[in-house]
């Protein structure tokens, strides 16, 4: 009888060793569903900090924009930044670039089309926008800053 006593002790104890492992296998399994959770959510925060710091980039060009408003003339087909006399001190800027984006796009010198008239140094474009037009003054001012 001691015989069998000890083997049902021994399947009870082998029943609780299953028991206790297959507890584990669940918890383990419970650990790595909350990993996999932890490294969405992680990859979701960073996607959302991305989104953040894009948005703060586009305020401030903004609220320099605002800030520029009333410093910004335009005339000869292009922005200027003028001070408080009137008196020109930056640009030419992309009248395009400004009036949509409210971006601050330099214009530089520009070759000219071979069917076009006017002097080489006439020709300018927009570092964004790529497309090539003529402005006299626009020109001399590159030219000669």
């Amino acid at each position: 009888m001691k015989g069998k006593v000890m083997s049902v002790y021994d399947a009870a104890k082998e029943a609780l060793k299953l028991v206790d492992k297959a507890a584990n296998l669940e918890l383990y399994q419970k650990l790595v569903d909350l990993q996999a959770q932890a490294v969405e959510q992680s990859g979701q925060l960073l996607e959302q900090a991305k989104a953040i710091e894009e948005k703060d980039k586009r305020i401030q060009q903004l609220e320099d924009a605002l800030t520029m408003k009333g410093k910004m003339k335009f005339e000869y087909s292009a922005y200027w930044q003028v001070d408080e006399s009137g008196k020109i001190v930056d640009g030419p800027f992309c009248a395009k670039c400004w009036d949509v984006d409210h971006l601050f796009c330099r214009l530089v010198q520009s070759h000219k089309p071979s069917s076009a008239d006017g002097h080489q140094w006439q020709w300018i474009q927009c570092q964004k926008c790529k497309i090539p037009f003529r402005s006299a003054k626009a020109g001399e001012y590159i030219n000669t800053h």
